[in-house]
């Protein structure tokens, strides 16, 4: 059921003291909506149920516009008496003012109502915002027309075109998530869509499905074990269902605006589990017919642990060192705000989706997994795909390398680096502009000092991978509650051992010729079972 938020229409005559009023009079947060902007009701939706604490902001992508949004916010903002160097994004004239921004929201439009300055009082509020250093959303519009004009022919024409369109239809479609890789976007999608539409027929919740997807998932991985060619095809075709209907969770979300932390967790790591119980099942199919190939398959699952964790910690690092540059506060009297594009000129469509290919993402690994599988068997699988995720890592970490040097030398120590270190009394980062890859190195190392013991005292099997398994598990799980501000609980941690402990507990076991199995079933009740529940019985209670 969606809020009801109070709805200010922002005329010519409606000033900034007038903003103020109905804001401090509101308990919720409130929408300002320009009179001469035409907005479809799904784009509004958006901000009526923004997910984040934070003000947001309608935009639309344009190559030359009046707003400047870097990395999901609005970085810098226009009016009549302000500009921007080069805007990426046109503000369509709506608004969402957070309460959770309530002292600093009304001292900036009161410093900004006092000014004198001339313009719209939607466009001098936003402006007022971004120059007093609060945080502002970007939401992106797309799918719908939309105007701001006051030529009422022009409103007219927009409006009739909105009405005649299947809202149902536009929602499905910014349902769609970005920055998809090239499979998941011009195939998967084309699926998902009907199933997505079904879900919300049928009243299916996000998590539901991410269930469902689950369960197909871990089917998979059992028919790849059985290791004959029949039960390979069929685990082919059943892997590509569940990243189809692990598709429809993410669109259900967008869809029906159903959004929680735990939903988010749940989905990522039961992504990740999915994918590793398809290597165990490969591996342990291959060893029925004599064939040793678990070094390669927990390789495997190393390589895309070290990616998986660079790729959301550099995404992560930059937006923060991005926002670092968006505390500064600028005067609300000045012309310009000296905020100037940073951003690289945008690739041309097929370098763009050669660039997703290379990036080696879900649907694309997934997809060699299912081909390579039919037809080489696991042998094929696990030889193919570690040689096209080391290229692929290549490739990507070239160019991260050229962009931390660009970064500034020091490091910024974040909270979402330092949690997931897992090194007892470590506080702080060391790796300064590179810090976004030190949780990936640490993993990289643990996992090659396993794997070398494993190796060599002859222990390689299904023991050896779920201890692996599960110490990656609490990576991942280390990883999205460091991306949700949180982090495991310190006993948590300390049953876990950290990557010291950790080590030599497993690596004394080995060389001492000591079964794997009890150390298995600790670190994989631990981390897969205590942890989850720990995290969900959490977040049930917090009701997020």
């Amino acid at each position: 059921m969606k809020e009801t938020l109070p709805v200010l229409k922002v005329s010519a005559k409606t000033d900034l003291d007038e903003i103020i009023k109905s804001f401090e009079d509101s308990k919720k947060d409130l929408i300002l909506i320009d009179e001469n902007s035409v907005i479809a009701q799904p784009h509004l939706d958006l901000l009526i149920d923004y997910p984040r604490s934070a003000s947001a902001a309608l935009v639309a992508a344009v190559k030359s516009g009046d707003t400047l949004v870097r990395q999901n916010r609005i970085a810098s903002a226009s009016s009549k008496s302000h500009r921007v160097t080069i805007g990426n994004r046109d503000f369509v004239g709506a608004l969402r003012l957070s309460q959770n921004q309530r002292i600093e929201i009304v001292e900036a439009l009161s410093n900004a109502a006092r000014s004198g300055a001339i313009g719209n009082a939607i466009d001098l509020a936003l402006v007022a915002l971004v120059r007093a250093a609060i945080r502002v959303d970007a939401a992106d519009i797309w799918s719908a027309p939309y105007i701001r004009s006051a030529d009422r022919e022009e409103r007219e024409k927009v409006q009739n075109e909105i009405g005649s369109m299947n809202m149902a239809a536009v929602r499905l479609k910014m349902a769609n998530r970005a920055n998809d890789g090239f499979f998941s976007v011009f195939v998967l999608r084309k699926f998902s869509k009907s199933l997505t539409w079904l879900a919300v027929r049928v009243k299916a919740t996000p998590n539901q499905i991410t269930l469902l997807s689950f369960l197909i998932g871990l089917y998979s991985a059992y028919l790849f074990s059985q290791s004959s060619f029949i039960s390979t095809l069929i685990a082919a075709v059943l892997l590509q269902v569940s990243i189809i209907v692990d598709c429809v969770d993410g669109e259900l979300a967008r869809y029906t605006r159903q959004f929680s932390k735990l939903g988010a967790w749940l989905d990522a790591v039961t992504d990740r589990v999915k994918e590793y119980m398809v290597f165990l099942g490969l591996a342990y199919g291959a060893s029925k017919e004599g064939k040793d190939l678990w070094v390669p398959a927990m390789a495997m699952m190393a390589i895309q642990t070290f990616r998986h964790l660079s790729d959301y910690n550099f995404a992560g690092v930059t937006k923060i060192r991005t926002e670092l540059t968006l505390k500064n506060k600028v005067d609300f009297l000045a012309d310009f705000d000296g905020i100037v594009p940073t951003e690289r000129t945008p690739k041309g469509r097929l370098r763009y989706w050669l660039g997703k290919i290379i990036q080696f993402p879900i649907g694309e690994r997934w997809l060699v997994i299912s081909v390579a599988s039919v037809i080489g068997g696991a042998s094929f699988t696990l030889t193919v795909m570690p040689i096209l995720a080391f290229i692929s890592a290549i490739v990507v970490f070239r160019g991260r390398t050229i962009r931390s040097k660009e970064m500034a030398s020091s490091g910024i120590d974040s909270k979402l680096i330092i949690s997931q270190l897992d090194l007892l009394g470590m506080k702080r980062s060391v790796f300064m502009r590179w810090d976004w890859i030190e949780p990936s190195i640490l993993r990289a190392l643990e996992a090659l000092i396993l794997i070398s013991i494993f190796a060599y005292q002859d222990l390689l099997g299904i023991p050896a991978f779920l201890i692996l398994f599960s110490i990656f598990f609490h990576h991942y799980d280390n990883l999205y509650r460091a991306l949700q501000d949180e982090a495991k609980p310190k006993w948590l941690s300390g049953l876990g051992l950290f990557l010291g402990g950790r080590v030599l507990l497993i690596g004394s076991a080995a060389l001492a010729g000591w079964a794997l199995t009890y150390l298995a079933w600790y670190f994989s009740l631990l981390f897969l079972g205590v942890s989850s529940i720990q995290w969900v019985m959490t977040h049930r209670a917090r009701g997020n």
